[in-house]
Formats: C-alpha cells, sequence, structure tokens
C-alpha cells in the first residue's frame, strides 16, 4: 500500500471538510409571554376553581376542581399579601340543603395566624360570605398565611363516618 496516496487522500478531504460553513440565518423575534404568577407564589385571594388553587390548600378540602370545593374536619389554606393595611377578609362558601336538612343551622368560624378572626351562624341552606376588618399587627407582606375553619354542627356520613363542614368558593384578603 502506498502511505503517500493515502496521505494525500486524506489531507484533501480534510481540507474540503474545514472549508464550507453553514448558512447563516436570522434570529428569530423574541416574544415575551405572561404566564401569570409563578408556580408556588402565594396570593391574597384564591377561588377553588382558579386552575392553582391546590397549591393554595393546605389539608381537609377536596382536591376536585370546580366552583365550590367541600370543606372537611379542620379545612385550612395559606395565602399571602404584599400590603398588610387596611385589609378585609372575605370567605365565600355555602351552607348545601342535603346537609343542612341533618345538621340544622352551622356556625363557621375562621381563624387567621391561629388568631380568631370571625364567625357566622348560617341559619339556612345557601350561600353566605363572611368578612371581616384584619387586625393591624395580625400579617405580616409577603410572609405565609394560615386561614383555618371550623363548621359546627358538621354532617357525618352514616355509611363511613366522613364529616363534611361546607362548601368553599373563595378565600382572601381584599382593600
Amino acid at each position: 500500500m502506498n502511505w503517500g496516496i493515502l496521505l494525500v487522500v486524506i489531507a484533501a478531504i480534510s481540507a474540503n471538510a474545514c472549508g464550507r460553513r453553514p448558512p447563516a440565518f436570522a434570529v428569530p423575534a423574541q416574544r415575551s409571554t405572561d404566564l401569570g404568577p409563578d408556580p408556588g407564589e402565594l396570593r391574597s385571594v384564591v377561588r377553588m376553581d382558579d386552575p392553582d388553587a391546590g397549591e393554595f390548600l393546605v389539608r381537609d378540602i377536596s382536591p376536585e376542581r370546580g366552583l365550590r370545593r367541600w370543606a372537611f374536619l379542620h379545612p385550612e389554606l395559606r395565602l399571602s399579601v404584599a400590603d398588610v393595611r387596611n385589609l378585609k377578609f372575605t370567605a365565600e362558601f355555602a351552607i348545601p340543603e342535603v346537609t343542612y336538612k341533618v345538621t340544622g343551622p352551622v356556625t363557621v368560624s375562621c381563624t387567621v395566624n391561629g388568631k380568631r378572626l370571625g364567625q357566622i351562624r348560617c341559619d339556612h341552606p345557601g350561600d353566605y360570605r363572611l368578612e371581616e376588618p384584619v387586625p393591624e399587627g395580625l400579617l405580616e407582606a409577603r410572609k405565609p398565611i394560615s386561614v383555618a375553619f371550623e363548621a359546627n354542627p358538621r354532617w357525618i356520613s352514616p355509611e363511613d363516618g366522613a364529616q363534611l363542614s361546607f362548601l368553599l368558593r373563595s378565600v382572601g384578603f381584599i382593600k
């Protein structure tokens, strides 16, 4: 075998491979998309039909998406506010007729960061709104806020003992 010819062929192939450059392409147009709040970012108001509502649920609230979600034994959510001045707490919920027939009037109370904020007596089935001013010093800006509820009495399933409190629609802090 002639090594000289082999070296000439390899040099020709190498030189030919290095000589070509890929064609230039323009950079595509850049677009900004608003994808909403960052995942895991707490907000001051959550509605049960929000796509990310599950991220705010701590315990005892049904995971299914919908306009309302069942609150069970000790329902709790986690929220946050940017500004703590002049806030009102609001919770929208319903006492369904099917549970009211068994329990009668229901008292729903709310605590915020472990301190009792308010309560409402629900003396008929239907929609309710609990709204209370938030005392100064109860909240810290941009810190997690625990919101918990208690309902008395609760409906208790005769089949499995599951306890239902109410149907939660929304919870939050508003100006």
